[in-house]
């Protein structure tokens, strides 16, 4: 049949390569070094965008000004390409669906390539190959040779054993099927080997620990402290913490932020056992909980006064209608827990009188300045009754002094300004283990580069022309750290020639001058 026929066809069909199993394709993909080299650059390069890239604080997401003020200033570096990094998560790069994607990727290559490499390394470490060829020793960078030294195989494996012990080298030798052939074989800090798989699992299980706190532990965002009301966060946490005060720290130009600040009480059995002033990137920590400062909300405490200077009470809105607000020394306690459609903090307050409902809708602008000693930037649209189409007041509060509705003078509303703090409160029961396995991935990396897994091999075989002596060629290698490797051979083949001369002497002292003629040292 013609070659180009159809027997030709199926005999080329047959010698076909079987396709690639899906799993081993996985498997050697993972196990690729230029594979390996791009995840890990990848995550590096994520790592680093996280740290140039301004990251939002945790729970920012959840207040509608907060955050378009921190997009604001994000546009202003990154122009129309802010709402990209927004979309893409890269202002919250460590919480985004891709970093964590990338962070499986790694993790499971990790573990691929240990498997893969485990056995190999099991097998140099348990079973070393002790007998190697001419070609092989010739080949290292490392050599000396002995040329006719007039003792037998035996006493010079007995001095070569002496030279590499001292160097803490451990030596296995073999004979060759005809036992005329010696090989020696040695090693040291072969544990070394197994470093790397140690830091390689310190890092995967520090992976998962980071990961397994989010599910053994707890985190509430977004938890407002009002000022001097302790807060119980539930969980059965037996404490209760306060927020004593809030306050903005600025810099010598009094308008520039350097810090914001709030000073928080501990409450146990009743007792104040802690106090500490914590700021953004400084949590409170007690019995395992986190306290994270997050941001701030203002708040008024306000007061309602008859011509008489009688208190009156004020209710607040609540999600299903008006409320009794808690009426304190300083007031009723009014928390803004509402937004408004430009985005400003909102609340409602109800003045109940005989024949009248009095309602104010107010709104904080807290871009709007003042002083400390006048009233809250707070605009007010003042409603009688049901009339809510028909406003009676509609206006900032006024500077100084109490706050009057027209037609209803009688009655002056004073506020008191005043700052709640948001907290994101945690707990998170694996910081423990991190550290631990951070410690050890530590340990393991630093190890790795101070120790070398180096190797030697030796071969004695009879002198042709001189019986009764051998040639020994000792030669070496090393995985890293070359040039201390060299310097270290050169002692080592130092030691095997004089260990070699002493076994000499006490064999055939009257020979000696002869090894020293011809057991040279080429290192």
């Amino acid at each position: 049949m013609s070659p180009n026929g159809k027997g030709a066809a199926s005999l080329v069909y047959a010698q076909k390569r079987p396709g690639r199993d899906p799993i081993e394709t996985i498997w050697a993909l993972f196990c690729s070094l230029r594979f390996a080299v791009v995840l890990n650059l990848g995550l590096a390069l994520a790592a680093m965008l996280g740290t140039v890239i301004p990251q939002m604080q945790p729970g920012l997401q959840n207040f509608d000004t907060e955050l378009n003020g921190f997009l604001d200033q994000a546009r202003a570096r990154y122009g129309d390409f802010t709402g990209v990094l927004y979309w893409a998560g890269f202002f919250d790069l460590y919480n985004s669906l891709w970093f964590r994607m990338l962070v499986v990727l790694t993790v499971f290559g990790i573990v691929i390539c240990t498997l893969n490499r485990w056995g190999p390394t099991m097998r140099l470490i348990r079973h070393p190959i002790v007998r190697v060829g001419d070609s092989f020793l010739s080949g290292l960078s490392e050599k000396a040779q002995f040329r006719a030294v007039p003792v037998t195989a035996t006493t010079a494996e007995g001095a070569l054993r002496s030279a590499l012990r001292r160097g803490r080298y451990r030596v296995v030798s073999e004979r060759s099927d005809d036992g005329n052939t010696l090989y020696l074989y040695a090693d040291r800090d072969r544990w070394s080997k197994l470093v790397t798989f140690v830091s390689h699992a310190a890092l995967v299980m520090l992976i998962l620990s980071a990961a397994g706190i989010a599910q053994f532990g707890w985190r509430e965002q977004s938890v407002y402290f009002y000022p001097g009301q302790p807060v119980d966060i539930g969980h059965g946490v037996n404490f209760s913490v306060r927020n004593d005060k809030f306050w903005i720290e600025y810099y010598p130009d009094g308008k520039a932020v350097k810090e914001y600040k709030d000073n928080l009480a501990v409450i146990e059995d009743g007792k104040q056992v802690l106090t500490k002033t914590i700021i953004v990137n400084d949590p409170l920590r007690y019995k395992g909980i986190n306290y994270f400062l997050v941001s701030y909300q203002p708040v008024l405490y306000a007061k309602a006064t008859d011509v008489g200077g009688q208190s009156l009470p004020l209710n607040r809105m609540g999600v299903s209608g008006p409320v009794t607000g808690t009426a304190t020394t300083a007031g009723t306690l009014v928390n803004f827990n509402s937004t408004s459609d430009e985005g400003l903090p909102e609340d409602l307050l109800q003045l109940r009188l005989k024949d009248h409902t009095l309602t104010l809708d107010m709104k904080y602008y807290q871009d709007v300045e003042r002083a400390d000693n006048e009233n809250p930037p707070v605009f007010v649209v003042g409603y009688l009754d049901k009339n809510f189409d028909k406003p009676v007041y509609n206006g900032f509060l006024p500077r100084t002094g109490p706050f009057q509705l027209p037609g209803f003078e009688q009655y002056k509303f004073s506020f008191q300004k005043d700052t709640a703090a948001v907290l994101e409160v945690a707990k998170d029961p694996g910081i423990e283990v991190i550290a631990f396995f951070f410690a050890i991935m530590t340990a393991g990396f630093t190890l790795s580069l101070y120790t070398t897994f180096t190797r030697c091999w030796a071969k004695i075989t009879p002198h042709e022309e001189r019986p009764g002596a051998v040639n020994v060629v000792l030669a070496g290698l090393a995985e890293k750290n070359k040039v201390t490797f060299e310097r270290d051979f050169e002692r080592l083949a130092t030691r095997a020639r004089d260990a070699l001369a002493a076994a000499v002497s006490q064999a055939a002292p009257e020979e000696t001058p002869l090894l020293a003629a011809t057991g040279q040292a080429e290192a």
